[in-house]
């Protein structure tokens, strides 16, 4: 039997934007900025609402990985009924082109983790020209499976991030990879790339975009490079607050 639910009014609360961070240092000038402030904690995840600029922002710790990062904008979406979500933060650079401090907005986000090998037999190894890539599925109408091999931004979003002044490095329109991987191997991350075509990798930016396009909410990764081994292996943690803060001048921009 099929149950169907129909919501007949808007919620009790219903924001403008859910910007999500997984760290600390991703969110810091975010909540900092955020007028009227309240924190809220649903199971193992936290949320603060309030307003930036002439928006109504709920701030999300996602906490890391495809796990929390699924979870939290799921209960962010059926919380707070935002009219779109903005997942930023640090990434690695898989791109050789990309400098430290270089900030990706995400034209598509593609998880990078999901492969089909074909059969080896025992002993020939395991080898990397055999995988080929997996594509997500989505029942978006309840009925027909929808094909996502990565998952589009939102326009109108891509183009208020790609207007912000930013002045540490570059801002490019870019492919957004993520999974629950940190690689460092240049061979591996060559073949990455070619296979995937993905300029930077983090381990929520896919999985968010997923659960939002699933549950039709517009969707948007920015991604900073804070760390790179083509050019610049050690970890920068104040990317994070650089990111937040580009993400937190395009929401006061944003009319």
């Amino acid at each position: 039997m099929r149950i169907a639910i129909i919501f007949l009014a808007c919620p009790l609360y219903c924001a403008d934007l859910l910007v999500q961070g997984a760290i600390e240092p991703e969110l810091a000038p975010l909540v900092a900025a955020l007028q009227g402030k309240q924190e809220l904690h649903i199971a193992a995840w936290t949320f603060w609402t309030g307003r930036i600029g002439t928006k109504s922002v709920v701030i999300s710790r996602t906490e890391v990985g495809p796990i929390n990062a699924a979870a939290a904008t799921a209960l962010g979406i059926e919380h707070f009924h935002p009219a779109a979500i903005i997942n930023q933060g640090t990434a690695g650079g898989i791109n050789p082109d990309l400098a430290l401090w270089d900030t990706v907005i995400g034209e598509t986000t593609t998880d990078y983790g999901a492969f089909r090998a074909q059969h080896g037999d025992l002993g020939s190894g395991s080898d990397p020209a055999r995988w080929t890539p997996l594509t997500h599925s989505l029942r978006l109408d309840g009925v027909k499976l929808t094909a996502f091999p990565n998952f589009p931004a939102d326009p109108q979003l891509m183009a208020a991030a790609l207007r912000v002044k930013y002045d540490r490095g570059k801002v490019r329109k870019g492919n957004i990879g993520s999974a629950f991987q940190y690689n460092r191997e240049l061979d591996r991350i060559k073949w990455l790339r070619r296979t995937y075509g993905i300029d930077t990798e983090d381990m929520e930016s896919a999985f968010s975009a997923g659960v939002a396009a699933g549950m039709n909410v517009p969707f948007l990764a920015i991604r900073i490079v804070s760390d790179s081994e083509w050019s610049h292996p050690a970890f920068e943690k104040i990317a994070g607050e650089y990111c937040a803060q580009f993400t937190t001048d395009m929401i006061r921009a944003m009319r």
